[in-house]
């Protein structure tokens, strides 16, 4: 199969594969891609948070090779993750696509991807910043001078529905919908100047209003959704932001050629959402946690006065992630390293019996990071990580609730929360008609890309070519029938 001449990705972040299923015969340019090529659900990382998704969607690499598994990490054995992801942390520990295809002459365009302040410096390139900008006033364009040339085409970049002094959560309905729509509408009229206008052989732009929307509004349709409530105007409202998206995904089938691979991906599910979990009062619960000092109001894990000299474990993240503190690693470490193994099965038992406040069983699973990540910056990764009831509770941080149970967090309330898998469809140039799949990882996205344009893959890359023809014989019976028909004669 001829190779496509250029690559445009589309990243829907939070874009749900159930919903689109559901909604699939009024998504007709999706179902266009479903039925051309290759789709499915598409596997996320442990934990499905977008900071670390969309760098392995960037790198075919788990998290344990860059170091983050969230939007704060460590790069030492401090206590909680004192450090804010950016570009130039990843860009040091690991290799992208846009810098593997840039050093083969290839004319990429990075818009609004996760983890791109800095802006990437790439070279006969282009970058646009995404949400963690600090403000307009900071460079968030590379090269510089494109801040002007993209206010001409769209005005003042939205960097996000939130805006700098409040929470897209805590925002009017209606405003924030506007916002929304408007920063989603930015960021396709980009795709396509960068496609058309600056002739960009590999294109990938990142659509964050498909992870703020179910955050919004799923409660408005979804009557299993906890706090399911009848509203004639937003009851069709991500549906329609769904068909908002298909409608500008069809613009780009229409403006690319076919010398163009197109592939839709998201780094997780937006899902329903059914409480949370206080993850560090659990601990404080069970003995794990020490305090000094109780708090008077919901405080963070580094503000609250933790005796560490007495404490085993703590908690931090969306989904659930447990460091112990561990006896020559951690600087006040209690926990003996030989006890090291038998408290993550302690913990793992523990967390998997908790229940729903009504005492509802739920479907949880935890995983050790030794299990699941490796690379030269695993050992600062959380010891453990949880899914409870399938990411459908997540974790409140916090201190200083009266419940292990809560909903509302202060950032606002919440109608969603991440699940484990998202969708991905590609079709075009170079991508067979494979159909629906379902061993599709985000880690197959990079080596994918990289086969599509003939660019060699680097051997660390994990993930597999999604393009390339299945196989009918395994090798070690391909070369028994080799062997056979030679025998015969048939093979020299």
């Amino acid at each position: 199969m001829q190779k496509p001449k250029k690559v445009v990705m589309i990243g829907l972040d939070g874009f749900n594969p159930d919903l689109v299923y559901q909604w699939k015969d009024e998504l007709p340019n999706l179902s266009k891609l479903m039925e051309e090529g290759i789709y499915g659900k598409i596997k996320s990382t442990v934990p499905p948070i977008t900071p670390q998704a969309w760098t392995c969607v960037l790198t075919g690499k788990n998290p344990g090779h860059f170091g983050y598994w969230d939007f704060t990490y460590r790069d030492d054995y401090s206590y909680g993750q004192p450090e804010l992801v950016n570009s130039k942390v990843r860009d040091e520990r690991v290799d992208t696509v846009y810098k593997i295809l840039s050093g083969y002459n290839k004319k990429v365009a990075i818009i609004n991807v996760p983890v791109t302040y800095p802006p990437p410096e790439i070279p006969g390139g282009y970058s646009i910043s995404s949400f963690m900008t600090p403000s307009l006033n900071k460079q968030f364009t590379h090269p510089a001078s494109l801040k002007k040339e993209i206010e001409k085409i769209i005005g003042q970049y939205i960097i996000d529905a939130s805006t700098s002094d409040m929470n897209f959560r805590q925002m009017d309905k209606e405003v924030v919908l506007k916002r929304i729509y408007d920063m989603d509408k930015q960021r396709f009229e980009l795709i396509m100047h960068f496609i058309k206008e600056r002739k960009c052989d590999f294109v990938f732009t990142v659509i964050m209003g498909t992870d703020r929307m179910p955050h919004l509004f799923y409660r408005y349709f979804d009557k299993n959704h906890r706090r399911y409530s009848s509203h004639p105007k937003y009851k069709n409202a991500l549906k329609n932001h769904y068909k908002f998206c298909d409608e500008n995904i069809g613009k780009i089938l229409n403006l690319v050629g076919e010398d163009t691979a197109v592939i839709v991906t998201s780094d997780h599910s937006v899902q329903r959402l059914d409480g949370r979990i206080n993850l560090n009062e659990w601990l404080i619960k069970e003995g794990y946690m020490k305090l000094r000092k109780r708090p008077e109001r919901l405080t963070s894990l580094m503000q609250t006065d933790i005796d560490w000299s007495q404490t085993k474990a703590w908690a931090t993240g969306f989904t659930g992630q447990l460091y112990l503190n561990l006896k020559g690693r951690e600087s006040q470490g209690i926990v003996d390293s030989q006890d090291y193994e038998r408290l993550l099965d302690e913990l793992t038992d523990k967390l998997k019996a908790i229940t729903d406040e009504k005492g509802e069983r739920l479907d949880t699973k935890v995983y050790k990071r030794k299990d699941i990540h490796s690379g030269e910056y695993a050992r600062f990764g959380p010891d453990l990580f949880v899914y409870f009831d399938n990411c459908h509770w997540n974790i409140s941080e916090l201190i200083g609730y009266d419940s292990i149970y809560s909903y509302d967090t202060p950032k606002g309330p919440d109608d969603g929360g991440h699940g484990p898998f998202g969708f991905f469809a590609m079709a075009g140039k170079g991508v067979p008609r494979k159909g629906k799949i379902s061993d599709a990882d985000l880690l197959d996205i990079a080596p994918t890309v990289l086969h599509l344009f003939g660019v060699p893959i680097p051997q660390d890359m994990e993930g597999k070519v999604l393009t390339k023809k299945e196989k009918v014989y395994s090798k070690e019976d391909e070369d028994e029938i080799r062997e056979r028909l030679s025998r015969l004669g048939y093979l020299g």
